[in-house]
């Protein structure tokens, strides 16, 4: 992790991106014995998830205890929406999180490949360069992508700080960062 952050007194503040269905439950097992002391987490989902919370309170109501840390984005594109018609929604959606990366100010962003997190990831780099903070970019590829990485992980490859990769075959596919 980015040194100035390893610096940072704590608790660091992180942003942890939540995607319907199996993203969520893949988040939450890297998150539930997160030492919140040392990690206060905010969560941004899509507005049009409407399980990740309800996992959340069920899996680890602790993280679920105050509400106002769970943040609602418009969805960048929908399962089955054409690419063409994706771009004006993505832009839409990061518009939106261009207001709230600056808002939290994290130093810490994990993400794991749903595409929820690519305009958060863009207006968190974007918010490196116009406010010279570092925040680190962690991006924990999806276990179900054994053959080759997620659209969101080749996207995010360049610009993680850590980009984990759990398969062995994905694993010599994409140099992973260490």
């Amino acid at each position: 992790i980015n040194q100035r952050i390893h610096r940072s007194p704590l608790p660091l503040r992180t942003t942890v991106v939540l995607g319907s269905g199996g993203h969520t439950m893949e988040m939450l097992a890297l998150i539930k014995d997160l030492n919140q002391e040392r990690y206060i987490c905010d969560f941004i989902l899509a507005e049009t998830d409407t399980s990740s919370l309800k996992k959340v309170q069920a899996t680890c109501p602790d993280l679920a205890k105050d509400l106002d840390r769970f943040h609602v984005i418009p969805r960048s594109r929908e399962v089955g929406q054409s690419w063409p018609s994706s771009v004006m929604t993505t832009a839409k959606a990061f518009l939106a999180c261009i207001r709230l990366v600056w808002e939290l100010q994290p130093q810490v962003l994990l993400v794991n490949g749903p595409g929820t997190c690519a305009p958060v990831v863009g207006a968190a780099l974007l918010f490196e360069l116009i406010a010279f903070r570092c925040i680190s970019l962690i991006f924990v590829e999806s276990i179900c992508r054994v053959k080759t990485l997620s659209m969101s992980g080749k996207l995010v490859y360049p610009f993680a700080d850590v980009f984990v990769v759990k398969d062995p075959v994905t694993t010599a596919l994409s140099v992973a960062k260490h």
